[in-house]
């Protein structure tokens, strides 16, 4: 979905803590009623967005914030309640969500997952950044499966790698480079808006993967990005038929058109060879991924999707991540030569 070129922004200025301060939560949800419940009293408990929008996508009953009991008073926010007439999906709702959005800043944050207390600091400090607020800042975050708190061993190697011991810092590109290759979350960062606008970054109208274009444009066209160590969210992972972990059929075939789209999207970007670089190890890594989950009956044909990507990248991207990925360059080439069973 491309965002409405006539939607509120101010290209071409930096937000400062004097002029442009304020922050929307776009939240999509579908039948998790309880679940956007807890995540509104946490937005009135903060008190730190100007904005929420809920973007209910279908709810069967519907997910109404008004029929919750909740609105714009006891949020002491501006409310905007939409329900497509049909299923968009959670890449649909954002997109929708992010056209309606009135506030200089933007957060995308699922209906089950939690806010932490540390996140009204690091909303500060996205906000109040000397230099004016960066395109968009990147927190840490608590993940579910995880025992004793914090995301996975290799993310948190990331963020040592690219913040070494800082508890935040604006980053240099190289750093920047580094963190694009944490998991393509949408609900850990804190984007201005009219960066997203004016570069056209939204997310995919897909079932599954849909936040992949919005976090690798955002770090493609990104020049100014803060990242912090604090975690600003706890990623809340269950059984339920909306999350990716469940979710094993045809619908995860819709990776390939993604990654298609936005292989051309980045080179346009003039995406250095670095950045595509991380993005050939990244589709590497997303498709091995999924080929360990998806439905015995589809291996063959996501097999064969699969080698069509790998042959979409250039001989001279493909020899340039050779050289600093030689192992997995090897596995590529391998796993091209194989046929299909």
């Amino acid at each position: 979905m491309t965002v409405p070129k006539d939607a509120p922004q101010r290209d071409g200025q930096e937000p400062t803590k004097a002029g442009f301060g304020t922050l929307a939560i776009v939240i999509p949800v579908w039948n998790l009623p309880q679940d956007l419940g807890a995540l509104l009293d946490q937005v009135a408990d903060l008190g730190v967005f100007e904005q929420v929008i809920v973007v209910d996508d279908a709810s069967d009953p519907p997910c109404d914030p008004a029929a919750l009991g909740y609105d714009a008073a006891r949020l002491n926010a501006d409310l905007v309640a939409l329900r497509p007439g049909v299923r968009g999906g959670a890449g649909h709702a954002r997109n929708l969500g992010l056209a309606s959005v009135t506030a200089d800043h933007v957060l995308f944050f699922d209906a089950d997952d939690r806010l932490s207390a540390d996140f009204t600091r690091i909303w500060r400090l996205h906000r109040d950044h000397p230099q004016g607020a960066p395109d968009f800042t990147i927190f840490r975050h608590h993940d579910t499966r995880v025992d004793g708190g914090g995301s996975f061993p290799t993310e948190e190697a990331i963020w040592t790698d690219a913040l070494g011991c800082a508890p935040h810092a604006m980053l240099d590109r190289d750093a920047q480079l580094k963190l694009a290759m944490i998991s393509a979350y949408p609900w850990n960062k804190i984007y201005r808006t009219d960066f997203l606008r004016r570069h056209d970054i939204a997310c995919s109208e897909s079932p599954v993967h849909n936040d992949i274009r919005l976090h690798w444009l955002g770090f493609a066209h990104a020049r100014r990005v803060q990242a912090v160590r604090a975690a600003g969210a706890t990623h809340v992972v269950g059984h339920r038929d909306h999350h990716l972990t469940t979710r094993n059929g045809e619908e995860r075939l819709c990776l390939f058109p993604i990654l298609s789209e936005l292989l051309p999207a980045l080179r346009a970007a003039r995406a250095e060879p670095r950045l595509m670089q991380n993005f050939l190890r990244f589709a590497d890594n997303i498709c091995r991924w999924n080929l360990n989950l998806i439905e015995p009956s589809l291996i063959p044909r996501f097999r064969d999707l699969t080698k069509a990507i790998y042959l979409q990248f250039t001989p001279d991207e493909f020899a340039l991540f050779a050289m600093d990925h030689p192992d997995q360059a090897e596995h590529m080439i391998r796993f091209l030569m194989q046929e299909s069973v």
